[in-house]
């Protein structure tokens, strides 16, 4: 299965996950500079190109206005998923500017209602949003997971292998019970029957992604 990789143009950190020949390398906008750096020659380029300031001439371009919409990052994940890319990981969503973090937030929770696998990287922690599904953890990881509601509310949230655990419960999105959890040394799992959900985990190594099933 192909998968995408995101670049972004806000601050790039190791998700320890590198994309593969078969796979797709998406620059949006800056974040072919941090491609650049990285030495990774990206498939296609998308942005109005504001932030980058000129336009990439090693690779094909798709350029849309300044004055528009949606951001660049949405434009690009919404290219890609109309053709059928299912599965992405995305660099440099967050760190130079609160509200284009909070827009990938939002975006990455849009992604999963339309059955994306989504994973996003910033210092030390990991980002997916689950819709109707759940999340499988290794045994091996350490430190905190917390997960927020994205929408009014999600239902039948449940947690098991991890400090504080929960049974089809609700959480709301204007209280946050369920921050800063811990996990235990056990295979943990955190599922939603009814909205989505964001959780993000502490991922310091090379630990495998947990697995997203519905």
């Amino acid at each position: 299965m192909k998968k995408c990789f995101l670049y972004c143009a806000g601050e790039y950190c190791d998700g320890y996950v590198t994309p593969t020949a078969e796979d797709i390398v998406v620059a949006v906008d800056a974040g072919y500079e941090t491609l650049k750096n990285l030495c990774i020659k990206p498939s296609l380029a998308v942005g109005d190109f504001d932030s980058l300031g000129f336009l990439p001439e090693d690779v094909e371009v798709i350029r849309h206005p300044s004055v528009k919409d949606d951001t660049d990052t949405v434009l690009a994940a919404r290219y890609m998923l109309e053709r059928g890319i299912s599965q992405f990981y995305i660099f440099g969503a967050f760190g130079k500017r609160l509200d284009h973090s909070i827009a990938n937030i939002q975006l990455m929770g849009n992604m999963a209602k339309k059955g994306a696998v989504v994973f996003a990287f910033d210092e030390g922690y990991t980002y997916t949003a689950i819709h109707n599904a759940s999340l499988s953890f290794d045994k091996n990881y350490e430190g905190t997971v917390s997960a927020f509601a994205i929408g009014d509310s999600v239902k039948n949230v449940s947690m098991t292998g991890l400090k504080y655990t929960l049974c089809n419960a609700e959480i709301f999105c204007d209280n946050p019970i369920g921050v800063s959890n811990e996990f235990i040394g056990e295979n943990a799992s955190i599922s939603v029957g009814d909205g989505i959900l964001l959780v993000m985990f502490e991922r310091k190594s090379a630990l495998e992604l947990p697995c997203v099933s519905n």
